[in-house]
């Protein structure tokens, strides 16, 4: 790997675990001069690695390298404002291991979700901290503008000092609520990279990766190891088989029904598989178990017209069951029209439509397109593939959907 992918790389899967070993040894009131440090230190790799030997331990150059850099920060601010140094800068412990890294990013994970904290504040704190993601890449992923997630960044910055959060594990009692909103983040991620909503890439395997690598040291923790924890997992390795597949040469989309199922990794499925099971033994049904069931099923079928849609249909009335929102609804919209026919199909996504919910996705109106092209109506059918070409922002997708509107 050349020396600037290297850099690149740690950019966007080192960068979390500095930020929360120093937050974790200075405390979260040094927060912002943790990151500062952390560039500074990727910087300074980015000018020197290129002219001398790569470090053998990368990922402990950048630690020291921007450990070093903040104790001389703290140092300077003590002489001029008098500020405190932390006590335990002079008896820093030198444990850089993976083990200790990975418990300090748990931590982090954590203290990024702490009550005290909004919804939107967890959330946009964890994407840029641990997921390493930009500023814009978050406004996109949030569909909000840039600047408004730079201000609420700023603001979680300022709320999360001012709280004094600790990098610490919460108690038991509070463990389970917690963990569900750092699932829900790290889904998110994985969902930004599994159908980037703009630019002109469809995937982007990177924030998939750094996703299903937070699930991992998430499920190194004996106490996060649950079955949703497992089952999300299981979700995320299903989707992630399919990568290969699911686009051509030039990046362009591969429905599920045309694509060469002997491009799916059998190991990633297999993995898949394991942790589904894990995730079952305990009889506890949640919402990431449900659709990994529904993933798992579209996986083990030999061919598109061997999928078992009844079952999917089955699970997807489990899901509305247990956590009934309208994209789900929606989804379930296929697995209905191809258990009960087109014309159920149309009626279903005529009730959504009612609803205004999906007046501005265009999946919807794709989705739509399609059952009326089923039922036999193409001008109606072309109406709805023109309204999802207006309101999709991926190119890819948009370049798919015109394809598929001169063929009707």
């Amino acid at each position: 790997m050349q020396t600037s992918h290297l850099v690149d790389h740690f950019f966007r899967t080192e960068y979390g675990k500095a930020v929360s070993y120093l937050t974790s040894k200075f405390g979260a009131s040094n927060l912002e001069l943790a990151e500062d440090s952390v560039q500074e230190a990727l910087i300074k790799a980015m000018q020197t690695w290129p002219y001398s030997q790569t470090p053998d331990n990368p990922t402990g150059w950048i630690l020291r390298v921007a450990r070093n850099k903040m104790i001389d920060q703290l140092r300077r601010d003590q002489k001029t404002n008098n500020q405190e140094v932390p006590e335990r800068v002079e008896e820093m412990n030198e444990d850089l291991s993976l083990e200790s890294i990975n418990d300090d990013m748990v931590r982090m994970m954590f203290a990024c979700c702490h009550p005290s904290l909004s919804q939107e504040y967890q959330i946009i704190l964890t994407l840029k901290i641990l997921g390493g993601l930009s500023i814009r890449e978050i406004s996109s992923s949030l569909l909000k503008k840039e600047e408004t997630v730079a201000k609420a960044y700023t603001r979680a910055k300022k709320k999360f000092k001012k709280d004094e959060i600790k990098l610490l594990l919460p108690p038991a009692n509070e463990i389970e609520k917690r963990l569900d909103m750092v699932l829900k983040i790290i889904y998110l991620l994985f969902n930004e990279g599994y159908k980037s909503a703009e630019g002109n890439q469809l995937i982007r395997t990177d924030l998939c990766d750094d996703a299903i690598r937070l699930n991992v040291v998430l499920l190194e923790s004996e106490i996060c190891n649950t079955p949703a924890a497992n089952s999300l997992i299981a979700l995320m390795y299903f989707h992630a088989s399919r990568f290969a597949a699911r686009t051509d040469e030039d990046g362009h989309v591969i429905t599920l029904e045309n694509q060469d199922r002997l491009k799916w990794d059998q190991e990633l499925i297999q993995r898949g598989l394991e942790y589904l099971d894990q995730a079952s033994e305990e009889g506890a049904i949640n919402e990431y178990l449900i659709q990994a069931a529904i993933s798992a099923t579209h996986c083990q079928a030999e061919t598109f017209q061997d999928t078992d849609w009844g079952n999917i249909l089955a699970l997807y009335d489990l899901q509305l069951q247990l956590s009934p929102s309208p994209i789900v609804e929606l989804n379930r919209v296929v697995a209905l029209e191809k258990v009960h026919g087109s014309l159920l199909g149309v009626k279903e996504i005529e009730r959504l439509e009612d609803t205004q919910f999906f007046d501005e996705y265009y999946l919807f109106y794709a989705i739509k397109s399609e059952m009326l092209q089923k039922f036999g109506d193409n001008d109606q059918s072309k109406l709805a593939l023109q309204k999802a070409i207006a309101l999709t922002k991926n190119e890819k997708e948009r370049d798919y959907l015109k394809k598929k509107l001169a063929r009707i």
